[in-house]
């Protein structure tokens, strides 16, 4: 597996000859739109822009929920800002989703390329990392914040390179895989969250740590104090219960600007 970590969209771009692309935004898009797809939403389409996110909704034949921010605050007139407590089942279940944030949409956008587009974060961290297929071209983009890098999306990074890593370069496997190739950025972001969480000493497990642990470190990140200087501390636990989610959003159709998710 050639696995290429970009800590920010323009650091690495995607490209046709990118078999699969991850957009990362703990801190909230990729957390918030696994928590409404596990809760039912029919579909979800992105775009960065607020103006064609309402274009969007105002064109679709049933009017979706309209979600979003900017700087961490929700879009005035919209339905939904990019809290995960926003979307329970019983308010997004069979509904479409029109969602325009401010740094994870343009990840998408800078992903868009790719021949498949998941989205991922701790919630479904080992279901996306059983969709990665060992022979691909896997590319893990960031989404960062404000055009910084951002820690809570390189500590996810390095989590699936850390995964990665137990299960397919496991001396104890019965199949052979092919060996990992991970550029700088993938060995920093591994490297990352193995200095604060630790691989598992037995080959081919995985160490998870207790969400309350990922949560605090959450809260040093840049993402997270504009979170919490937002007043949405809360949202820092949500989005730290590891393997909480077993649905990955996936891509499933593009349109000009636009990307459609589903699962």
């Amino acid at each position: 597996m050639r696995l290429w970590t970009s800590l920010l969209p323009p650091l690495n771009p995607i490209d046709d000859r990118t078999e699969i692309a991850v957009v990362i935004d703990i801190l909230r898009a990729t957390s918030v739109m696994s928590v409404a797809m596990a809760g039912g939403a029919k579909q979800i389409v992105t775009t960065r822009d607020v103006d064609q996110a309402r274009q969007i909704a105002g064109a679709m034949p049933t009017p979706p929920l309209l979600c979003g921010e900017r700087a961490c605050v929700p879009i005035e007139g919209f339905d939904c800002g990019n809290s995960p407590s926003e979307y329970p089942p019983e308010r997004v279940a069979g509904r479409e989703l029109v969602v325009t944030t401010t740094n994870g949409t343009k990840a998408i956008e800078a992903a868009s390329l790719a021949k498949e587009v998941l989205l991922g974060c701790f919630l479904n961290l080992t279901a996306v990392v059983d969709r990665l297929d060992p022979t691909a071209n896997v590319a893990l983009v960031c989404a960062g914040t404000d055009g910084f890098i951002t820690m809570e999306d390189v500590l996810f990074a390095g989590a699936v390179v850390t995964l990665c890593q137990s299960r397919f370069e496991n001396p104890l496997a019965i199949e052979a895989l092919p060996p990992l190739e991970l550029n700088d950025e993938s060995l920093l972001a591994g490297q990352t969250w193995q200095s604060w969480f630790g691989r598992h000493p037995q080959p081919g497990a995985f160490a998870i740590p207790e969400s309350d642990a990922l949560a605090a470190r959450l809260a040093e990140s840049r993402g997270g104090k504009n979170v919490i200087r937002a007043g949405y501390s809360a949202d820092l636990t949500q989005c730290a219960q590891i393997d909480s989610i077993s649905i990955v959003p996936r891509r499933i159709a593009r349109r000009s600007g636009a990307s459609v998710f589903a699962v």
